[in-house]
């Protein structure tokens, strides 16, 4: 399992401790059963809480080759000022490493975002 870098928690009005905004990618295939999505999606969420992360939603691609929910998970990330994306593997960024790489870099450049991945290259 991956380590990652946490940024210190913010505080609310109150000043107690506000656990970081996290989101969450998937890519989910075409014909894929919904209980495997919802089966994945419930890991990627417990993933972040282990990460003492505080999960907000999911960005879904369902056509190979699309990017509108990147492209949305950017947006959103810009607007909420949260900077941890939750994906269940890098695969799920792309198959290829190195268009995986340049989308963990846009992530990085445009938002400040780091991606967490439940499984590491190596092990899918």
């Amino acid at each position: 399992m991956p380590t990652a870098t946490l940024l210190p928690q913010r505080a609310n009005s109150t000043g107690s401790p506000v656990a970081p905004l996290a989101y969450g990618y998937m890519r989910v295939p075409d014909g894929l059963p919904d209980r495997k999505v919802y089966s994945l999606e419930q890991a990627v969420i417990r993933y972040a809480h282990d990460l003492g992360l505080h999960f907000v939603r999911f960005f879904f691609e369902f056509h190979c080759g699309a990017r509108d929910g990147f492209e949305d998970l950017i947006t959103e990330l810009r607007r909420t000022d949260a900077r941890h994306v939750v994906v269940p593997s890098l695969r799920h960024l792309a198959l290829n490493t190195l268009l995986q790489d340049a989308m963990r870099e846009r992530l990085a450049l445009d938002t400040g975002a780091q991606v967490h991945a439940m499984r590491s290259r190596t092990a899918e």
